[in-house]
């Protein structure tokens, strides 16, 4: 949308200044500045710069020009946007490298031949201002020169302040954990960090048995933003993890999660860069990888590793040593992460936690306001329309009283974000960038999770075929719960009596129920009773 990619250009010109309002610099100047480049008034520059700093930055707060248009009206005409789009990418986007005059040139020679008003100069390099730079020098000048230009490589990711590059990635873990109820193994689990480059701190991180995906990243730039200590299990001592941000750029590789649209359009609003590891590019990502070989190998020395092959695994069974359950593993990972900050780290000649404080971390970036709408924008999403009813998202129906002065009103379909782990609440954003929660309209039902969700939904379409109600959805649920659980208390039940089975001694015989004697409750009422002869009793009288 061309709003979104406006309000994108201008909060990335204003962005800086927050800098400076931070280092106590007067701004008045460097507010001019920008009113000149982004075409604006001083006076609106001054208000667009209120709304972003009171929102976090956010590039969504300045979608609602409330001197402009209204919300969802055009400047321009839908098509003359097509066709501005359409010359740039075929005339501009090339390596001929027309300049910028002639392309604008035969944008107003078009829309003139075809009778639309034609687009100013600064509103067509506007347009061009909003793209992806290092994909215009691409396409312009070739994927060479656009890595000379913009790509990081070692030796040279010459970074001085935290928070400026943080390299994020994956990773299975070299463990294998048990279960919280019988401890028994059950699987690998994943891990995804985030570091920052400057310091070398681990920002985030987090640990699931989910494989990597775009709620992975969300729950891990959470941590990032977070104040955090860590517990010391069996005492009462926290240990301080003093390290929190907003990241100005990210380092990834080219997983598909990191490409969701979900991902790219939560880091455009944040004001965050993201930089993608070039194919075959091997050099980058190198400070993440190396934290996860030295996290790693902190790992071989716990009990179930897998080690990191299988010539020094040996004869290891990881599975019969496990002992660890997810929990007990993030608690574990957490203190060792507050290790490794105190210890003098080879590159930096110093620790971690030292170098972040003499680079001044706690002010070298943004702090977020409102974490829990950071961390609902990297969430997943999907469109869906707003009725009378409410949402429907997955079979469920949602909603909120917010819901009914939107009713009617031309929102069309509307960006419903969500977390996977729990579907009992979703959350709406409308076109004007208000967040709603909603949840279920039937507030009877029970939390579920995605994966449950689809897999009644596929029993049921593989049954009878057909979309499933959501009465139908909730009542299959709960019968796949109570088959889960019951085979659980089963197989809890026979691995007990094995461990019983066979911790008897040799020598004593094992029970046979059946010639075994148990006395009778002659109390209860319901048991059959048998006649009883009587005898003559001399001293008894009739």
């Amino acid at each position: 949308m061309v709003d979104e990619r406006l309000a994108k250009h201008r909060a990335a010109v204003l962005r800086p200044i927050l800098e400076l309002e931070k280092r106590g610099e007067p701004i008045s100047a460097a507010i001019g500045d920008a009113a000149w480049e982004l075409g604006l008034a001083k006076s609106h520059t001054w208000s667009l710069y209120r709304r972003l700093r009171e929102n976090d930055a956010r590039a969504t707060a300045l979608e609602l020009d409330r001197r402009g248009p209204k919300p969802g009206s055009k400047r321009i005409a839908e098509d003359v946007e097509i066709i501005i789009d359409g010359s740039l990418r075929r005339y501009y986007l090339v390596r001929e490298r027309s300049s910028f005059l002639r392309i604008w040139r035969e944008i107003r020679a078009e829309c003139e031949a075809k009778g639309f008003q034609p687009p100013t100069r600064r509103t067509v390099k506007a347009r061009l201002d909003a793209m992806d730079q290092r994909e215009v020098f691409r396409k312009r000048r070739g994927a060479e020169a656009a890595d000379k230009v913009f790509a990081a490589r070692p030796g040279r990711l010459e970074v001085s302040a935290p928070l400026e590059v943080v390299q994020i990635d994956h990773t299975t873990s070299d463990i294998t954990l048990v279960d919280h109820v019988n401890r028994r193994p059950l699987a690998r689990p994943y891990l995804t960090v985030a570091i920052d480059v400057a310091s070398r701190i681990v920002l985030g991180v987090h640990v699931t048995f989910d494989e990597p995906s775009v709620l992975s990243i969300a729950l891990c730039l959470d941590h990032c933003v977070r104040r955090k200590s860590v517990h010391v299990p069996g005492t009462l001592e926290e240990v301080i993890w003093p390290t929190a941000g907003i990241p100005k750029a990210i380092h990834v590789d080219n997983a598909q999660e990191f490409h969701s649209e979900a991902f790219r359009m939560a880091c455009e609003d944040w004001g965050i860069t993201v930089e993608y590891r070039p194919l075959g590019g091997k050099h980058y990502g190198g400070h993440v990888e190396r934290l996860i070989g030295t996290t790693m190998g902190a790992v071989h020395v716990l009990p179930g590793t897998t080690h990191s092959s299988i010539v020094e695994k040996g004869d290891y069974d990881s599975e019969k040593h496990a002992a660890l359950t997810l929990t007990e593993f993030e608690d574990w990972l957490h203190l060792e992460i507050c290790r490794y900050h105190n210890t003098v780290h080879e590159a930096l000649g110093r620790t971690p936690l030292a170098a972040w404080a003499d680079m001044g971390g706690d002010t070298a970036g943004r702090q977020v306001v409102d974490i829990e709408a950071f961390r609902t924008s990297f969430l997943p999403f999907e469109w869906r329309q707003l009725r009378r009813t409410g949402i429907t998202l997955f079979g469920v129906n949602y909603w909120s009283d917010a819901f009914a002065s939107l009713v009617g009103r031309g929102q069309g379909k509307v960006q419903v974000k969500y977390d996977p782990r729990d579907l009992s609440q979703v959350w709406v954003i409308t076109d004007d960038g208000r967040v709603i929660s909603a949840r279920y309209r039937d507030l009877s039902h029970p939390r579920i999770s995605l994966w449950e969700s689809r897999r009644a939904r596929k029993e049921w379409h593989d049954k009878h075929g057909g979309r499933i109600n959501e009465r139908v959805l909730f009542q299959l649920i709960d019968a796949q719960r109570r088959l889960a659980e019951a085979a659980r208390q089963k197989t809890r039940t026979a691995r007990l009596e094995n461990e019983r089975g066979a911790r008897l001694p040799r020598h004593q015989p094992r029970r046979d129920p059946s010639r075994e004697m148990f006395a009778i409750d002659t109390g209860n009422p319901d048991l059959p009773t048998y006649e009883i002869d009587e005898f003559n009793d001399p001293r008894r009288k009739n």
